[in-house]
């Protein structure tokens, strides 16, 4: 920091972060065969059962290393004159990430078994068996196998540069105007290790191999448009000495980062991973892969070429699991806005009442590019994406798409009264009415749902047939503290000359107390996909209005949240129940501690406290299960879980 003179101030700022993590285990080496053909390790893979009474076993996962480094510069000049003072600068991130990263299916492989192949039929309907009963047969639902290729690095940088005045136009006004400009450059890998696709003509690119693109080493776009400029305004307006009404409107982006699992380095020939869904009327037949099959009949990295991969060869692709990113991928835009108006009431009280408004768009979208297209005829059309190169759609690649075509909205009606400390009395409390909409949960908002894969569109054809809740949406919401000097006690309102020893075991209580309570966050009822279209994100059907009971005792155990009567798998065709349908447990708890202090000289006391966290013991319920069972019973809808109960805990702290 350097300041030139009264009026001139520079700030420069310059900083590393560096961030290693790593999941999995390390492969023990050895010989090792558990009789799989084409497990690539000596781990025993991934086994894992839907709709059974058998826990997983096995484990996919090898060692997997995430690191990332962040290096920043950035420099602010604060230059002040008569009423306005001036900020200006710019700022440098240059990102940094090396991964290595088999994929969701592990180095190891991994099968599912759901009991699609066991199941029966009754009144036309038909229910799934057991997934042991399909796993004792060898008939998966689902096989996938890993990526290898070692380590990769991507590369991205943001710059950004701003000039802001603050300028108090007079007593009662002070107005914030202030321009930012920021541009995210795409993620480049360190040796053009990426591949994409044309969407539609499924042509193969290789980094640095073609000319499509501003940036040919990313394979899509730079974006270089009219939201790299971002407004910032706001107002204080203060009519009189009590009333304070503010304002302000900022838009600001962001280049979200998908998972790890969805990046151009995850395909040939770099990397070749699998993932099969087997769900066709030929597959539920017989499956093109069986236990006994094992991995052998897919491709690992090292039998695919540069040369190969562009000539769509079939030691690249063939069962595949590819990763498409659109040309026009670009930062998510938010766009902020809020008013609000605060006022005081007496020397130490004030409310507050405000509105706040939130809209995003060009949020990262997960999207299954490879399902097939279901007309209103009930004809079941192959998918539109990689059509132009029958060479590669004859292989039967899964085609996993990210766009940015998210869009979310949020609007809030926000209160807050506050006392500060006077008379021993301090307090604050917060209520919220809020409402978020949005067609698209985020690529891990999924892990909130109790399982399915609802980041991906039912109907990859149909985004707007996903618009609905926010599952992180509390629609209501309620919290706040309070401290209370217990008023007895010497030098308090009663008692204010006891004797010294009744006042140690009487005087100078303090109670305090946090309280919360918002309503349940809504959830998605999954169900199986019999659309024939190999949906990803498949939905129940609905007769009518989701019946909640809330705290209703079930006979499995636990509580039978809601009730599957008016929910039945589809048919045919895609489910019409919609996103976040059911609200599951809100959370209402409070806190309360009692606090003494033993004052022994000026500076010299010792305070004891008793907390009780959760004190009413109100049971903290985990989200229902959001799946209907195979058997429509009454697995499904079941939560027979909870956070820990009421905790209790004394202290003891001298402070001299």
């Amino acid at each position: 920091t350097r300041t030139f003179s009264p009026t001139f101030v520079n700030n420069l700022r310059g900083g590393v972060n560096y961030y290693p993590a790593a999941t999995g285990n390390s492969n023990p080496g050895g010989n090792s065969s558990f009789g799989i053909p084409g497990a690539p390790t000596s781990f025993l893979p991934g086994f894992s059962f839907d709709n059974s009474n058998v826990t997983n076993f096995g484990n996919a996962d090898v060692v997997q290393d995430f690191a990332s480094t962040v290096v920043q510069v950035e420099d602010t000049a604060i230059i002040t004159k008569g009423s306005h003072t001036l900020h200006a600068g710019f700022q440098y991130f240059r990102e940094r990430i090396n991964v290595f990263y088999a994929g969701n299916e592990g180095l190891a492989g991994v099968m599912t078994f759901n009991g699609q192949y066991t199941g029966n039929t009754a009144n036309g309907v038909t229910t799934n068996g057991l997934g042991e009963a399909d796993f004792l047969l060898g008939l998966p639902e689902q096989v996938g196998l890993g990526a290898g290729g070692g380590t990769w690095g991507q590369r991205s940088t943001i710059f950004a540069a701003f000039v802001q005045d603050d300028w108090k136009v007079s007593s009662k006004l002070t107005l914030n105007l202030g321009l930012r400009w920021e541009l995210h450059t795409p993620w480049d890998e360190v040796h053009n290790r990426q591949t994409n696709f044309q969407e539609f003509t499924g042509a193969v690119l290789l980094s640095g191999q073609t000319s499509l693109f501003n940036d040919n080493n990313a394979l899509y776009n730079q974006y270089n448009g009219i939201t790299n400029f971002q407004p910032r305004i706001g107002l204080a307006y203060s009519p009189d000495q009590k009333t304070v009404i503010r304002a302000s409107y900022g838009l600001s982006n962001y280049l979200e980062g998908t998972g790890t699992n969805l990046r151009l380095t995850r395909n040939p020939p770099w990397q070749t991973g699998h993932l099969v869904t087997y769900s066709s009327a030929s597959d539920l037949v017989l499956p093109p892969t069986t236990l006994d099959q094992g991995f052998a009949g897919f491709s690992t990295a090292g039998t695919c070429t540069p040369a190969a991969a562009q000539a769509s060869s079939p030691a690249c692709f063939a069962g595949a699991t590819i990763f498409t990113w659109d040309p026009n991928n670009r930062p998510a835009v938010a766009n902020q806005w809020n008013l609000s108006v605060q006022h005081q009431f007496g020397n130490s009280t004030t409310l507050q009442v405000a509105y706040v408004g939130q809209n995003n768009d060009h949020l990262m979208v997960p999207i299954n590019a490879s399902q097939g297209y279901l007309a209103s005829n009930g004809v079941v059309y192959p998918s539109p994406y990689l059509a132009g190169n029958p060479t590669l759609a004859a292989d039967g690649p899964t085609d996993k798409l990210t766009a940015t075509n998210g869009i979310q909205n949020y609007n809030a009606l926000q209160t807050s009264i506050q006392k500060r400390l006077a008379n021993g009395l301090e307090f604050q409390f917060n209520y919220t009415w809020s409402k978020c909409l949005t067609n698209s949960i985020g690529y891990y908002g999924g892990y909130g749902q109790g399982g399915g894969n609802y980041y991906y569109w039912q109907n990859t054809y149909d985004a707007h047939s996903y618009y609905g809740t926010c599952y992180y949406d509390a629609e209501h919401a309620f919290n706040g503290y309070v401290t209370y000097d217990i008023p007895f006690g010497r030098g308090r309102t009663f008692g204010k000359n006891m004797n010294k020893a009744v006042n140690a075991l009487v005087g100078d209580w303090q109670v305090n107390s946090i309280l919360t309570f918002h309503t349940g966050f809504p959830f998605t009822i999954g169900a199986n996909d019999v659309s024939g279209t190999g949906s990803f994100g498949s939905l129940a059907s609905c007769s009518g209005p989701p019946i909640v009971n809330g705290a209703q005792n079930s006979p499995l155990g636990g509580y039978q949240w809601w009730s599957q009567s008016t929910f039945f798998q589809p048919s045919s065709g895609f489910g019409n129940c919609g996103i976040g349908v059911v609200r599951g447990p809100g959370l209402h708890t409070a806190d309360l501690a009692v606090s003494k202090m033993f004052t022994f000289t000026e500076h010299q006391n010792l305070e004891f406290k008793a907390q009780a966290i959760n004190f009413t013991n109100t049971p903290i319920l985990n989200a229902p299960s959001s799946g209907l069972g195979p058997d429509l019973g009454l697995v499904s809808g079941v939560t027979n879980g909870s956070q820990g109960a009421r905790q209790i805990q004394f202290g003891l702290k001298y402070n001299f």
